[in-house]
């Protein structure tokens, strides 16, 4: 997964950004400035040749060119001047492309640094509204397991007249998802500050006492607002985390830490039990 996860990186870092300018028309009168959010490498007109220099500066038949750091001016000099591209590549990598043509338009600023801005926000607000789509997803799925009937009655832990039992688990392609009933039997509420899931492998043959055993946390990715037990109250919570891997030997930890207090129960779910999980009819979308 590793590997994959860092091909899928260079290959991303690969993708050069390509934006089309669309037409820049300019006169004799009315220059075009454009501006981007990096500085100019290089800009390249198709058909515009060089007729000579002054003080160092080229001199072209059709279109003067003035660069200097993210912008750049650029020139009519011949009505009979024919349309032709532009490429201009700043230093970020990112390549513009257009056409530049001798004609009437006034438009002397093109904003394009304001372009790519946008385009990032664009961007942004997908993900965002992918991340809002998986989540509405995971809740709905969470939701249909807490409504099931209970298919757990021996996972848990009983302790300080807290019971924290597992009633259900579930997986799909991309997750499991439990259900687990609290039972406050004491006198003062039970708050729960934070729930660290991790699965500790069994020991392994030929290592050493310290290596015997492998441990990994696993990141909640979703959960129920349920965070407050109170006394002598039933609640169900709900959590969801990635799907992993165990073997018959591993165990599933689940501890509970309470907030400003210090009754943490821990419950151990055994690696066999976990590879007897049900799955859910169809898979992630």
């Amino acid at each position: 997964m590793k590997k994959l996860f860092i091909l899928s990186f260079l290959f991303a870092s690969c993708v050069v950004f390509s934006q089309e300018m669309g037409q820049i028309e300019i006169n004799r009168d009315f220059t075009a400035t454009l501006n981007f959010s990096d500085d100019i490498e290089f800009i390249v007109l198709g058909n515009n040749p060089q007729i000579g220099e002054s003080a160092g500066i080229p001199k072209y038949k059709f279109y003067d060119i003035f660069q200097s750091g993210k912008t750049c001016v650029i020139r009519g000099n011949d009505s009979l001047a024919p349309e032709t591209s532009i490429t201009i590549k700043l230093s970020s990598g990112a390549i513009w492309y257009g056409t530049v043509k001798f004609g009437n338009n006034t438009k002397i600023f093109y904003d394009f640094a304001k372009s790519e801005v946008d385009k990032e926000k664009e961007k942004q607000n997908l993900e965002t509204l992918i991340e809002l789509k998986k989540e509405a997803f995971i809740s709905e799925r969470l939701n249909i397991l807490m409504s099931e009937k209970t298919e757990y009655t021996t996972i848990g832990i009983s302790e300080n007249k807290l019971q924290f039992q597992v009633s259900n688990i579930r997986n799909d392609d991309k997750y499991t998802y439990f259900e687990i009933i609290a039972n406050n039997n004491s006198g003062s509420d039970y708050e729960v500050d934070a729930v660290l899931f991790k699965y500790i492998e069994g020991k392994r043959k030929g290592l050493a006492k310290k290596e015997a055993k492998i441990e990994e946390r696993i990141s909640t990715i979703y959960e129920t607002n349920t965070h407050k037990i109170s006394a002598y109250s039933t609640e169900k919570l709900g959590y969801v985390i990635p799907l992993f891997s165990i073997g018959d030997h591993g165990d599933l930890i689940i501890q509970f830490k309470e907030k400003n207090g210090t009754r943490n129960p821990r419950i151990e779910i055994t690696g066999k039990d976990m590879l007897n999980v049900k799955i859910f009819e169809h898979g992630t979308k």
